[in-house]
């Protein structure tokens, strides 16, 4: 037995031999939308947070299924959901508008859904000073974005390059999307993970940054994830293998994460734009699914 097996999804936090039906500090319960299952995890404090390893707080999982074998009418019905998720982790008030955080690296295919949902969003915060007329007349919501890449491209921690890009444009909210890492290979890519209590970008694959969160940007921060990796031990522990010394450094990945990581990408910008140009009807035009 594995003590330790590796997941960023608050909804396969439980060690595998822990007890159901008694009071660890996890909560949880499931309801559908649109033929989709959602997950709300509650961790709570104390034993919780011991339990799992990961904060107290709440944790949503969107189950999806594999959407890039669906059609378009199947993406868009996900996309509606995980846009009425987004909306009720939203502040009340987003006057000050929403700072989208791509995180990752677009130049691995596992590790780039952050940069690619960036690169499909609708920006809008410019309008607002080089042309506050059109800025009224599209009637969108106040959007700006920055892909951050990662330590070993840049030489900045991606929570000091979102802290000095919140300072600039003093959002009401932080929206931070990256690749995880899960327990189950039924996971990659068919899951989308929102919580309110941060992230820390490359735990997943043992590579933890700065943690990025309210206490550290200076606003609320609503974290997106993707599962693309699983680690060997763990996939190794599935199928009743024993792992090697060494391959808990080693991951791996679907051969379809190319068409995987684009299809979420699209599905989270869409969602995304839904929910912060929500008093626009025609926002669809412009992130089409």
């Amino acid at each position: 037995m594995i003590k330790n097996l590796r997941t960023d999804l608050a909804m396969e936090s439980r060690p595998p031999h822990t007890k159901r039906g008694v009071d660890d500090g996890v909560k949880s319960a499931e309801r559908f939308e649109e033929g989709f299952k959602v997950t709300e995890t509650e961790i709570c404090a104390g034993r919780g947070e011991e339990l799992t390893g990961r904060a107290a707080g709440r944790y949503i999982s969107l189950d999806t299924g594999k959407l890039w074998l669906e059609d378009s009418p199947r993406r868009r019905a996900a996309a509606a959901v995980l846009r009425g998720l987004i909306g009720e982790l939203l502040p009340k008030d987003t006057e000050g508008g929403v700072l989208v955080a791509g995180l990752g690296n677009e130049g691995i295919t596992a590790d780039s859904i952050g940069p690619k949902t960036v690169a499909r969003l609708v920006v809008t915060h410019h309008l607002k000073a080089l042309n506050p007329a059109l800025y009224t007349d599209l009637g969108f919501g106040d959007m700006s974005a920055v892909a951050t890449g990662v330590l070993g491209q840049t030489g900045v921690e991606s929570c000091a390059l979102i802290r000095a890009a919140a300072e600039c444009v003093k959002p009401a909210c932080v929206i931070a999307v990256d690749a995880l890492a899960a327990r189950s290979l039924g996971r990659l890519a068919t899951t989308v993970q929102l919580t309110c209590v941060g992230i820390s970008p490359g735990s997943g694959v043992c590579n933890s940054r700065e943690e990025i969160s309210e206490r550290t940007v200076g606003c609320p921060v609503i974290a997106i994830g993707v599962p693309t990796v699983v680690d060997v031990p763990t996939l190794l522990w599935q199928s009743g293998g024993k792992p090697e010394d060494g391959t808990e450094s080693f991951f791996v990945a679907p051969k379809e994460s190319d068409v995987m990581t684009r299809v979420m990408a699209e599905l989270i910008a869409a969602a995304i734009n839904g929910a912060v140009h929500s008093k626009t009807s025609h926002v669809e035009e412009y992130a089409p699914l």
